[in-house]
């Protein structure tokens, strides 16, 4: 009965411990400050992390062959604080990284809810962004039309910028069909965590209302026509 007892108390203290990993961008703020030697890990792809980052913060691609590589040489005796773009990269490589013993706080909701917040940033290009859509309005077209593709992109992201061209393309041959709606990551956080989106390039489709399709990364051309073929509801 003892040991069943400790047993709780153990695990009770270990989701309290989990739970301290994982703070809101004011605690991540202030370890920032306090913990002046600590790893500042932006976990994003080399893209992502060129459109700007916080300040002094050191980028290892989590989904890069060479991750678990390049954190071995990190100073384990050193804290990490760790970051994506909202959240669900920086979590998995936080657990990777607490599996080889390093100590990792996690900030809730990424790169995302830091800028919200208008916290400062370093290396962000001088680009004229796109005008931010309204969440409300952004949702009513999406329910308003039956064939729906969702193109999240950046202006500083290459994939995103190659692509660009397909989805133009792909746009003027499904006119009528399929509704594009392009969204800019900077400026529209609020979409963006809405939908779930983490990383770009990403698209979404939606048939009548209904989420058919969500995926990222670079997609060739015949690859991307995919999506709208799915949108017209011609292939499941």
């Amino acid at each position: 009965m003892k040991n069943y007892s400790f047993l709780i108390l153990f695990l009770t203290i270990s989701c309290f411990t989990v739970k301290a990993q994982v703070v809101d961008v004011e605690s991540f703020s202030a370890k920032i400050t306090e913990l002046p030697k600590a790893t500042l890990l932006d976990v994003r792809t080399s893209g992502e992390f060129g459109g700007g980052h916080l300040p002094k913060a050191q980028n290892i691609d989590f989904r890069s062959d060479s991750f678990a590589q390049e954190i071995d040489k990190l100073d384990k005796s050193q804290p990490v604080l760790i970051y994506c773009l909202s959240g669900g990269r920086s979590a998995q490589a936080a657990e990777v990284m607490r599996a080889k013993g390093f100590q990792v706080t996690e900030l809730q909701g990424g790169y995302l809810k830091w800028t919200t917040k208008m916290k400062p940033l370093e290396g962000v290009p001088a680009v004229k962004h796109d005008a931010a859509w309204s969440l409300t309005d952004f949702e009513k077209l999406v329910k308003d039309n039956d064939s729906v593709v969702i193109d999240f992109y950046a202006k500083w992201c290459a994939p995103c910028l190659k692509m660009m061209p397909f989805v133009d393309k792909l746009a003027g041959e499904f006119k009528g069909k399929v509704t594009v709606l392009k969204v800019e990551a900077d400026g529209n956080q609020s979409i963006l965590q809405a939908y779930g989106i983490d990383e770009i390039p990403s698209f979404i489709v939606f048939r009548q209302g209904k989420l058919l399709q969500k995926t990222s990364g670079f997609r060739e051309e015949p690859k991307l026509k995919e999506l709208f073929v799915q949108a017209t509801g011609t292939i499941q």
